[in-house]
């Protein structure tokens, strides 16, 4: 596959938050071939997906003003260590702001979103299913009004599927049902995550499970660093003692990897996971009823292993591997539940609780999923 420059120009898209568009039928899901070993008892991830709808049309593209980020993970290996994130300690946050309002995550959020594209260190092990002998860097996915909003904001670390990214990133990355080509299938769910007023750090590496440091956690440290920084964006406007990391198929993976570091106190995976060794929070660990690729019984072991953190089970009963993304965008049982989870745990959003607490709680009583609850999760 043809590479390209990797210095393309940061910029800053700006959009509505919109309700993602339904996507075409899920297109038939097959096994990745450069997929990094799993352990034998687990499903190996692999990605194929339904790509949900980009926010709204009529954006406008500006220069966004970004201090120069090192390029990093130059020297990488296949990540297998659980033990290389973790070295840093969880980060007062120095972003002083107002209690977050509940909100309702079976719809978009109160918050215009921008993408910040191309941005942060290159990271991602080479050579790279998509881009081969080209690192990456990365879009962020947040609030257009960050500097504005009077709020402190959560930092969400996403993580694609092998050979995916969080938008299109032509030429290479694109969608093309016509070739079976499912690159860039995620665009809804960032939409949807930062107008409820996450700042989601998406690489744009597409085999994310894979080098040391993982791609994921070079732009965490990155961000981090840029919400101290007085000449960035970012500077005490991010909420750095809440930090959640999410991920799909390999990403999933990748997920349980980085769910290590000591930074990140919740995570949550679609159709992809592998032994948690380490966890310093609470668990939504979600399959699709209907996935050939991962099945269930794989995320449920994973599941199952869960003893020291409160964790709970989704089977999304109707979905296969890349379905979710084409299930009616925020209301569909995935984006409302990732949404609703990390609004408990990074903004405290005590209402949103009902979605998976209490013995009539919303996700018990729909009938298009089934979960389990481990016996820490306070019921």
């Amino acid at each position: 596959m043809g590479c390209s420059s990797d210095d393309r120009s940061p910029a800053t898209v700006s959009s509505e938050p919109s309700l993602p568009a339904a996507a075409p039928a899920a297109p038939g899901s097959s096994a990745a071939t450069d997929m990094p070993a799993a352990p034998a008892a687990e499903a190996t991830p692999a990605q194929t997906g339904t790509p949900a709808d980009a926010p709204a049309g009529g954006q406008q593209v500006t220069n966004l003003a970004m201090p120069e980020a090192q390029t990093g993970g130059t020297e990488l290996v296949p990540a297998g260590n659980p033990d290389a994130p973790g070295t840093d300690a969880v980060l007062p946050s120095s972003c002083v702001g107002q209690a977050w309002p509940t909100a309702d995550p079976t719809n978009p959020g109160p918050f215009q979103v921008s993408v910040d594209k191309n941005v942060g260190p290159l990271a991602g092990f080479l050579p790279d299913p998509v881009y081969g002998n080209v690192q990456q860097r990365f879009n962020i996915y947040r609030p257009s009004n960050l500097d504005s909003s009077g709020m402190c904001h959560p930092i969400l670390v996403w993580a694609n599927g092998h050979g995916d990214n969080p938008e299109q990133h032509p030429p290479e990355c694109i969608v093309n049902a016509a070739t079976n080509t499912w690159c860039g299938t995620y665009p809804g769910l960032m939409n949807q995550l930062a107008s409820h007023g996450f700042v989601v750090i998406a690489s744009l590496s597409t085999t994310t499970s894979r080098g040391e440091p993982l791609p994921t956690i070079s732009g965490l440290n990155w961000l981090l660093e840029q919400a101290e920084d007085s000449t960035s964006p970012y500077f005490h406007h991010l909420d750095t003692a809440h930090i959640g990391a999410l991920g799909h198929s390999e990403g999933g993976a990748s997920t349980c990897i980085a769910a290590a570091d000591s930074r990140i106190s919740a995570i949550a995976t679609v159709s992809g996971t592998r032994a948690l060794t380490s966890l310093h929070g609470p668990a939504l660990l979600i399959c699709g009823g209907r996935d050939t690729t991962v099945p269930c019984a794989g995320v449920q072991t994973t599941f199952a292993g869960v003893a020291d953190q409160p964790a709970i089970f989704m089977n999304n009963l109707a979905a296969d591997h890349g379905s979710w993304l084409g299930q009616g965008g925020s209301k569909g049982p995935d984006f409302f539940a990732l949404t609703a989870w990390f609004r408990v745990q990074l903004m405290d959003d005590q209402a949103n609780r009902q979605f998976f607490f209490g013995p009539t709680c919303t996700l018990c009583t729909d009938n298009r999923v089934t979960i389990q609850r481990n016996p820490l999760v306070n019921q």
